[in-house]
């Protein structure tokens, strides 16, 4: 809204004109404006005056578009006195950020996504060290306000942060990736895949999301999901279960039952708000419980013929 006055006991003229607005921009999503106020008021020396003001608003009736951003002309006159001001207005763009984990062939990658206007600030942490702009790929990808900034951490147990800010609307996002140790278990047994939520930036009161998927190449699986508004939770497949109790105590650990040897693979739960993303990845391997015992044997024989190798058995004569 345009907000242009002048003091005048006559009649008002008003102008309203855009000057030089920039020119290439494409519409967007989710955005901003600067407010746009240019006001004056005159009185007479001596004594104090409430003059009658003569005040024009505008709203721009139209969705804001990038095309609007420029400076604007407000001129406002009357018989004896006229105001002429300029106003500046920005627009932004800035979608909620996604951070994904993508398998590709035989490479692993995270990926930090965000549709925003102007360009991104994107910057990469793992174990809180930065990592170097030569080590990241940025893709602009959907036209010129959709970016995709992306690290190859194949054969990584390290953990790594997204962090993406837009500096003209103030808003900051942070993505989060950590790894578990690999479980092995046997067929038919039950486990349980970990996952908790012990980060204080998630408030209680700050609607989450909670995805449990199965990850694939190129493609994952999704096992289930929680909503924080509504706490209610879903299930896909009869072999899957979520402790409501747990999920009550921000512990969303799900558990598979009767384990087969195709569940061998990597599970990731993601939990995301409009300002955070935290993905937690686990590898489960499935065994024949044949093969663990033959395993388990074949190690306590290779422990025995080292003891016995360290410490060979003495002879008399």
């Amino acid at each position: 809204m345009g907000i242009c006055g002048l003091s005048s006991g006559g009649k008002c003229e008003e102008l309203w004109e855009q000057d030089g607005a920039e020119e290439g921009a494409k519409q967007g999503y989710g955005f901003s404006i600067t407010s746009m106020t240019s006001t004056r008021h005159e009185g007479t020396g001596g004594a104090v005056h409430h003059p009658h003001s003569c005040t024009i608003s505008k709203w721009i009736s139209r969705r804001l578009s990038l095309l609007d951003e420029g400076i604007y002309v407000c001129y406002v006159g009357t018989t004896s006195r006229k105001i002429i001001n300029k106003v500046v207005l920005k627009v932004g763009a800035f979608v909620t950020p996604v951070m994904k984990y993508e398998k590709r062939n035989t490479d692993s990658f995270l990926i930090c996504s965000v549709l925003s206007y102007p360009h991104p600030l994107i910057t990469w942490k793992t174990d809180n060290a930065s990592i170097s702009e030569s080590n990241m790929e940025e893709i602009e990808s959907l036209g010129p306000f959709y970016v995709d900034s992306m690290i190859n951490i194949t054969g990584s147990n390290l953990s790594y942060e997204c962090a993406i800010e837009n500096s003209l609307l103030k808003q900051t996002w942070t993505g989060g990736w950590t790894v578990k140790d690999d479980l092995h278990k046997m067929q038919s047994e039950n486990f349980s895949l970990s996952c908790e939520l012990t980060n204080s930036i998630f408030l209680l009161d700050q609607d989450f999301k909670v995805t449990w998927s199965k990850v694939e190449k190129e493609t994952s699986s999704i096992l289930a999901y929680f909503l924080s508004s509504s706490r209610n939770t879903t299930i896909y497949g009869p072999r899957v279960s979520w402790n409501k109790e747990r999920i009550n105590q921000t512990d969303f650990s799900l558990t598979l039952k009767d384990l087969i040897l195709p569940d061998s693979g990597e599970y990731l739960c993601n939990i995301s708000s409009s300002k955070y993303t935290f993905l937690t990845i686990q590898a489960l391997h499935v065994v024949e419980s044949s093969s663990v015992h033959t395993e388990r044997a074949n190690m306590a024989n290779a422990e025995e013929s080292k003891a016995l190798s360290e410490h060979p058995a003495s002879t008399g004569n």
